[in-house]
């Protein structure tokens, strides 16, 4: 066989095996060893050196599911077609895909159970209009420590620090059949007989990328694993596949501490965004548009840089529990004048922030600015919106952060790589964040979105991958 492009050589290989997958996180874990149960041999490599890798442990854990059998017990009506229609209404992205993940993702439900998961709550999140996001045992972390455990008991080996460098393709038939990676300072090939899958995850950490396709966003702050630099987006674009969404890719996420970088979540109860200059820009419940991320959109004609605040006051800080704000930084006044001051914000530009903020709420309970009628994008209607009125007053100072990329590799329904034409790149698939094409509306992030897309469509190219002829 021989490298496709440029100098044409034979090529020496390393190892080989059915289906090569690269990546060992959230997507490439379950690609793995859904191969392996039809029979595939599998390898997996793993630029991290270890499973750290994954963005599995840096969420909660929280995941969307519809019809389960929890639901049913607690007299729940709901169906994949739901979380379809919601899905594609909310993200405006392709309703091939969404249907797909709708009718696949309580055959991960089951699996992932049946490999030690433990459903522990569930709940309602933004977009998601009954209670159907899993929160599992341990969360995340634990999740990612199941999905690992389950590869190599079933006897699949996952060689870190092996990062990728080239795809090669069979020059005449443009399948791709191997790739070409670095480990320990020497070369390697990887012949895949039947399929490489690319489970890379996003470029969160890549400035060069972020700069490319998100300009606006280069002083955020990054909070993916450090192996998420763009490498299976870069090898795949080097052979000729498209793009889906990738102008969307950059998605501003939560707000960070600036001093701790940790997430802030006092806007559940009832906090308030203001900007540098003390002003708010949104409705901090997210009512108007179902989806977290938004609102973020809104924030950076007026503060390039992500910067703003979280401003609270003592009756919110006394109803939240600790973690919402013991890893933070706070600022604390006696007034808000004084807070004014230890912000930087000009004389009166907070003061008559709030005083409109809590004029609105003593009329007309809720915003009448920006239309905030619930404290948070949790709560439930009815529950009253709280005024900033008793002191101390406290204040985070915050950036926007960046946790994913919401564009990626154009997949057709199977996950297989199509070229700018939509042809089939023959022997590559792709599942996770590397992949786009799920979300089409900018900062309309559907809530779960990444981790349900990587489950079901990681068990899916695993399925496919493993189908195909032996090369």
């Amino acid at each position: 066989m021989k490298i496709y492009g440029g100098k044409m050589k034979e090529v020496k290989w390393t190892r080989e095996a059915d289906i090569v997958i690269i990546g060992a996180g959230t997507a490439g874990l379950p690609a793995a060893v859904a191969a392996h149960d039809k029979g595939a041999s599998v390898l997996v490599l793993e630029s991290w050196k270890s499973g750290s890798a994954s963005s599995l442990p840096f969420i909660s854990g929280g995941t969307p599911f519809a019809g389960t059998d929890w639901q049913k017990k607690l007299g729940i009506d709901d169906s994949p077609d739901n979380l379809c229609e919601e899905a594609v209404r909310i993200s405006g992205g392709r309703q091939d895909l969404w249907r797909t993940i709708a009718d696949n993702q309580l055959e991960f439900y089951d699996w992932i159970k049946s490999i030690g998961a433990e459903p522990e709550t569930i709940f309602i999140v933004p977009g998601h209009p009954v209670k159907r996001v899993v929160h599992f045992k341990g969360g995340g972390p634990n999740l990612l420590k199941l999905l690992r455990k389950s590869t190599l008991d079933n006897g699949i080996e996952i060689l870190q620090e092996h990062r990728a460098e080239q795809l090669i393709q069979d020059p005449e038939t443009r399948r791709v059949i191997g790739v070409t990676v670095k480990a320990d300072g020497r070369v390697l090939n990887f012949r895949a007989k039947k399929a490489v899958i690319i489970a890379t995850g996003g470029f969160v950490q890549n400035p060069s990328l972020v700069r490319e396709y998100g300009p606006d966003y280069v002083e955020l702050i990054p909070t993916a694993p450090p192996s998420h630099q763009g490498d299976g987006l870069k090898i795949a674009m080097e052979i000729g596949a498209a793009t889906e969404g990738i102008g969307l890719a950059v998605c501003p996420s939560m707000s960070m501490c600036v001093e701790t970088k940790h997430p802030v979540t006092m806007s559940g109860w009832g906090a308030i965004y203001v900007t540098t200059q003390g002003k708010r820009w949104v409705d901090e419940g997210a009512s108007d548009t179902g989806c977290y991320t938004a609102g973020y959109k809104k924030l950076f004609p007026i503060e390039p840089g992500g910067d703003h605040f979280v401003v609270y006051d003592q009756a919110m800080r006394d109803e939240a529990p600790p973690a919402h704000y013991k890893k933070d930084k706070e600022v604390v006044a006696d007034t808000i004048e004084e807070l004014e001051q230890k912000l930087g914000i000009p004389a009166g530009g907070l003061k008559s922030t709030i005083e409109e903020y809590n004029s609105d709420i003593e009329k007309h309970g809720c915003d009448k600015r920006f239309g905030r009628v619930k404290r948070s994008m949790t709560a439930e209607l009815g529950e009253p919106l709280m005024k900033v009125e008793k002191p101390p007053f406290y204040a985070i100072v915050c950036k926007v952060c960046l946790t994913s990329m919401k564009g990626g590799l154009k997949v057709n329904v199977r996950g297989q790589l199509v070229d700018q034409l939509g042809d089939i790149i023959p022997g590559i698939y792709a599942a996770g964040e590397v992949v786009g094409g799920l979300q089409g509306i900018p900062g309309h992030y559907y809530t779960g979105h990444m981790t349900i897309n990587a489950f079901v469509y990681g068990r899916l190219v695993g399925n496919y991958a493993a189908d195909e002829p032996s090369g």
